[in-house]
């Protein structure tokens, strides 16, 4: 399901996720953080790639951020809803010694392995990893986001080293990825051994990010300091991973595998796994919890309908869930288990066991003190379903529940496992600090033994506390559908457009159009899901919900699918209700956009001010197969630009949207525009574009195309700027490549595309058309169906595959003509033997048959004129090319072109042979030939019997595939009479005396009735699309940079605003406030200013370095950082290339000292 108005756009915001205290008998000074992020050792570090910060330390320290605080962030960049979790492990070795390890408040795992001598190794190798696949692809921004959730400050803070610092360590966890460790990967060839070389990579259930660490109990002074217990020498591997789908329910899950090893010296029996969470939804003082047993899903929601902490970002309070997907697996004959991610005969996999829960402060509890062995057994206690207490002989039970009406009662090891939003069942009650844990065991863990179990921290957020809930079980049950696929087919997005942001005065431009990653993006098919557009947003900041962005723009395929539905959980429903969640205009692709408005305000853009937006892509599948979601769309992430002119002393030379002038050579008719896309990046070069014929290439789409198509290049400097591209069907196509700034657009109508049907009297001559050049006697066909050319070009013209005139792609830029001029002999279709009259009683019986038109091909620029083999199909089986006709009531035979129907004996379409000799050249029908033909066809000797008449005389084998020439050139042709509309505007024969068109020959009728007193003949002529032969060149202009505007720009030097009256419209805080100087030389040169008070005195100097930004501000503050006073000042803009003096007027907000 989708998550359309709680998706976190922007980095991670700290103002409510405070620390709270941690429980009586626990102390400060146990807890150790490590360094937020170091290139070699990060110790921290989270998984944050879709709508969940979930935060991990090196030594199993899971869901607390570096700085101490709640680390299960969500939705990411809002409040907090896990303050801390964990996973422990209980049981005895040698038969009644108890030991309880892990990870809680007090931490009894330590970074490291455990060695094949029983050694902990640490250090070096052995720390936290985190990876994403896409990692080499990754965009400025969002770089910038993530380092800015790392560091847990604001995307407007991070510094190009902390960037660097992420990306680095992103390859350096990829390229030392340890799977000798046993960090999972994609093992092709399934022999155990890790081999990149072969393309084997790190990951695991086709995840985007994934985290992996390894930890162990073989401290003994973690391990006692934790329970009093002794180590049990475990080694844990935990693998956490998510997906890049923030606004769809993966999004919403951060999946854990905890792999445990028992590397000691003796068998743990009676062995329990806990997943224990101290849920903080928000506010910590104020949470419920509770359990489904039908979904092995613990949870945790706010106790009260609102929470100060997630009101702040006008959210209702969020939950949290845990599921335990698998188990630990004993042997269970004839079952099956899922261990590794792989099903596993013989075996079976432990469902939750129990479930427990404790209070801060409560009656239960945390376990404790720390250190004390007396905690091991409260814990334990919690592990086998009982209360904390620490009775292990006789321990508590949670409550008793009558059954029937006989008294009967059970004990139950579920205890509020009743339904929060029905309201029914057990449920908790008196809201507090919760603690929660789901348990699975008993089974015994020996020497050697290894336990996965596959587990999941899931976020949920509706309209009301309740919803929270039911969005939570929603999720978990695509989870579980996932986990059941064992993670084979995860649906995913696109990989996400990479952007450039421009920015200019008043405008901004956001391309997207880089074919590499273009090609990424369009040509994905992920699980079904293909690509299908984009949509570009509007923020009104880095952190905005997705419901707060706008959607300025949709540009997908045009391919009929436009508004895509989805089952989406409506929170003011409490269930999910099918509703649009894309809206396609199958406009087609487009790859940049120039905005000019603010679409927030509705009001323009203003040179100085900061803005947000996002480009996304998404795809669709019409019948997911796992989950119901049809469309996927990645991520919001923010793009941030502030709008400035061209840089200090520069112009551009050319506006967003001026058409070049291009200059073209060849005898090609199409087309070629040049149009500016971006003024900033035009180089001032020469491009010339080409064509190559009959060649191919893999579009960006992952569409094959093949034919003529068209390359790129730059003169000036000699190098390839586009391979080859398609050529598209007019100067509307927007799947054209951007080079440079310039948007090209090569368009040549395809080979075979008739243009004109001309009626033309006496061919060969040069005569004119008949009856002027709207009009027509006779609007031919040509296609199988026989549809009326209503217009005499382009409505008909059907692609090859619909068996239309040019089935098999022969025409090219052909001409071809029909003269009913003169005749031909003529050939079955199919068969290839000559017509003959087949009419009982005919004089003509058994003679060939002179059909009344001749058909010629006629070749492009200059070439050949080819007379064709003409040939139909004689579907009366008369031998007569047949026509709609009738025997009046005077006996005579009167033709009606209203198009036959389908199968009816006037349905003889045409076909027309190009001839071959025997060494493959084209040849002409010869009507000197024609004993010749009739001979071939009717007396063949004994060894031409073999072959059929047309392939004797045409060297064309058209249907039995033999010879290499063996289909038509012409396919399937009818023809029709247009008639025009009458007075009353239908479309009915026009002749008034009741006369009938007929065949377009001297002596006939037109439609009209008028007498014909020529033969006609009919050319179909082809647009002449372009040819190897075609260049067409463009130059671009530069901007233009010199000193002269340099000193002319020192004018225009300002500051924003002037006055200032007690605030700012860029303000965002009561705080926080200055004001800009703008239009500052931005070309790394050194920018000083002086701010005097109007007496002279130095009030602050303010200093950029190889300034590279055309602002710069000023907290009126003085140099001793208090507020200046209010009153006129002077500025001092000290620049290298001259010097600029301003005056400005200050006036403070009132100032009132409560307290003296």
């Amino acid at each position: 399901m989708k998550y359309l108005k709680y998706v976190m756009t922007g980095a991670l915001v700290l103002s409510s996720v405070f620390a709270k205290d941690l429980p009586e008998n626990q102390s400060w000074n146990k807890l150790q953080f490590a360094p937020k992020l170091a290139a070699d050792a990060p110790a921290y570090s989270l998984i944050n790639i879709g709508n969940f910060g979930y935060w991990q330390k090196y030594d199993a320290y899971s869901a607390h951020t570096p700085s101490g605080n709640s680390g299960g962030i969500y939705p990411r960049g809002t409040a907090a809803n896990v303050y801390l979790d964990g996973v422990l492990v209980g049981g005895y070795t040698g038969g009644n010694l108890l030991h309880v390890s892990g990870s809680i408040y007090t931490n009894g795992m330590v970074s490291g392995y455990i060695d094949d001598s029983g050694n902990l190794q640490q250090g070096g190798e052995v720390r936290l990893y985190r990876i994403r696949k896409d990692w080499e692809t990754l965009t400025f921004d969002q770089v910038r986001q993530d380092a800015a959730e790392i560091y847990e400050t604001t995307v407007s803070s991070v510094t190009d080293a902390q960037m660097q610092a992420v990306l680095d360590q992103y390859e350096t966890d990829w390229n030392n990825w340890p799977t000798h460790l046993g960090a999972p990967f994609y093992d092709l060839d399934n022999d155990g051994v890790y081999e990149p070389a072969d393309g084997e990579t790190p990951g695991v259930a086709n995840a985007d990010q994934v985290i992996w660490y390894v930890a162990s109990d073989a401290d003994v002074g973690a391990t006692a300091a934790l329970y009093g217990c002794t180590p049990i020498g475990i080694e844990i591997q935990y693998t956490l991973w998510g997906y890049n789908q923030p606004g769809a329910a993966l999004g919403q899950i951060v999946f854990k595998n905890v792999r445990i090893i028992n590397k000691g010296s003796e068998d743990l029996t009676d062995a329990y796994i806990s997943l224990w969470s101290d849920p903080d939804i928000g506010d910590y003082t104020n949470d419920f919890v509770g359990v489904d047993t039908t979904l092995s899903l613990m949870f945790s929601y706010n106790g009260v309908a609102d929470d100060g902490d997630y009101s702040a970002y006008g959210l209702a309070p969020a939950a949290v869930g845990y599921d335990f997907f698998a188990g630990p697996i004993v042997e269970s004959p004839g079952d099956t288990a899922i261990f590794n991610l792989q099903k596993r005969p013989g075996y079976r996999n432990l469902p939750a066991s129990s479930f427990g829960y404790f209070v801060a402060g409560g009656v239960y509890s945390d376990p404790g003190p720390y250190g004390e062995t007396e905690a091991a057994r409260e814990y334990y206690n919690l592990m086998r379903g009982y209360a904390p207490t620490k009775e292990l002989d006789n321990p508590t039970r949670w409550f008793e529940q009558e059954l029937d009406s006989n008294g009967d009662t059970v004990f139950t090891k579920f205890p509020l496992a009743g339904d929060p939003v029905a309201g029914t069942g057990d449920l908790d009650a008196n809201p507090a600090d919760r603690r929660m844990l789901i348990n699975a065991g008993p089974f015994t863990l020996a020497v050697g033994d290894t336990q996965d179990v596959v587990t999941a921290v899931i976020g949920g957020i509706g309209d009301s506390y309740l919803t929270s809930v039911t969005d939570v079980k929603n999720t978990d049950a695509v989870a579980q559908t996932l986990f059941d696929d064992l993670f084979q087919s995860v649906p995913s997005a696109p990989p996400a457009p990479v952007v450039s942001v421009t920015p200019f005065d008043d405008q901004v431009l956001l391309d997207w159009s880089g074919l590499s990653s273009v090609s990424a993006t369009e040509s994905s098919s992920i699980s079904g899901y293909d690509f299908e557009g984009y949509n570009v947003y509007q923020l009104p900041s880095a952190s905005a919900t997705a419901d707060e962005a706008v959607r300025i723009g949709t540009f997908d395929l045009n391919n009929g699918v436009q508004t895509i539905t989805g089952n989406i959980f409506l929170p003011e429903y409490g269930t999910t209700v099918e509703i649009p969640v894309q809206y396609g205009l199958d406009k087609g692709v487009k790859r940049q956009l120039l905005i000019s408005q603010d679409y927030l305000t509705g009001g323009p853009l203003y040179s100085g001010s900061e803005y947000y937006f996002a480009v996304t892509a998404y795809n669709y599948n019409a019948e997911p197969p796992l989950i119901e979601d049809k469309a996927l769309e990645t991520a919001l992430t923010p793009l941030y630009v502030r709008l400035k002119p061209a840089s200090f002393g520069t112009r551009y030379s050319a506006t967003a949207g001026d058409g070049l002038e291009i200059t073209h050579t060849g005898p090609g008719q199409g087309e070629v525009s040049a149009t500016v896309t971006n003024p900033a990046a035009l180089t001032g070069d020469t491009y010339r574009v080409g064509f190559v014929a009959d060649t191919s290439y893999t579009h960006l789409s992952g569409v094959d195309y093949s034919g003529t198509l068209w390359t790129l290049d730059n003169m000036t400097t000699g190098e390839k700027a586009v391979a080859l591209f398609k050529q598209g069907a007019d100067q509307t196509d927007t799947d054209q490549p951007i080079v440079d700034g310039v948007q090209v657009v090569v368009s040549g109508p395809a080979p075979a595309t008739i243009i004109a049907i001309e009626e033309y009297a006496s061919w060969p001559s040069n005569a004119t058309l008949v009856d002027g050049t709207t009009d027509s006697h006779l609007a031919p066909s040509l296609s199988q169906t026989g549809n009326i050319w209503d217009n005499r070009a382009g409505d008909v013209n059907l692609p090859s595959y619909a068996r239309d005139y040019d089935r098999f792609d022969y025409w090219g830029f052909d001409d071809v003509v029909l003269d009913f001029g003169d005749s031909s002999l003529s050939w079955e279709y199919y068969s290839g033997w000559m017509h003959v009259d087949s009419v009982e009683g005919s004089a003509t019986f058994g003679e060939p048959v002179y059909q009344p038109f001749a058909a010629y091909r006629v070749k492009p620029f200059g070439g050949d004129t080819i007379r064709l083999f003409a040939g139909f199909w004689d579907t009366n089986g008369d031998g007569h090319w047949s026509v709609n006709s009738e025997v009046d009531e005077t006996g005579e035979t009167v033709f009606d072109w209203v198009c036959p129907t389908y199968g009816s004996e006037a349905w003889e379409p045409i076909y027309l042979i190009q001839g071959y000799d025997a060494d493959g050249n084209e040849i002409s029908y010869d009507p000197a030939d024609e004993d010749l033909y009739i001979q071939l066809a009717l007396n063949p000797t004994a060894e031409q019997e073999e072959y059929d008449g047309l392939g004797l005389a045409s060297n064309s084998y058209w249907g039995n595939a033999a010879g290499e020439f063996n289909y038509p050139f012409m396919t399937a042709a009818l023809l029709g009479a247009y008639y025009g509309p009458n007075e009353a505007g239908s479309y009915v024969e026009g002749s008034p005396e009741g006369a009938t068109s007929s065949l377009p020959q001297a002596g006939h009728y037109d439609k009209t009735g008028a007498l014909l007193t020529v033969d006609h003949y009919y050319k179909f002529s082809t647009a002449k699309g372009n040819t190897v032969d075609d260049i067409f060149e463009f130059t671009t202009t530069k901007p233009t940079a010199s000193d002269e505007l340099k000193a002319t720009d020192l004018d225009r030097i300002n500051v924003f605003p002037n006055p200032y009256y007690a605030s700012n419209s860029q303000e965002t805080n009561r705080f926080d406030h200055f004001v800009t100087f703008n239009h500052l030389p931005d070309d790394q040169t050194d920018v000083t200013i002086k701010i005097y008070s109007i007496d002279g005195v130095l009030v602050r100097k303010l200093e950029s370095m190889a300034n590279e930004n055309q602002y710069l501000q000023w907290d009126l503050r003085n140099n001793s950082n208090l507020p200046v006073a209010s009153g006129p000042y002077v500025a001092h803009v000290n620049t290298a290339h001259g010097e600029r003096i301003l005056k400005l007027y200050i006036v403070q907000r009132n100032q009132v000292v409560q307290y003296y």
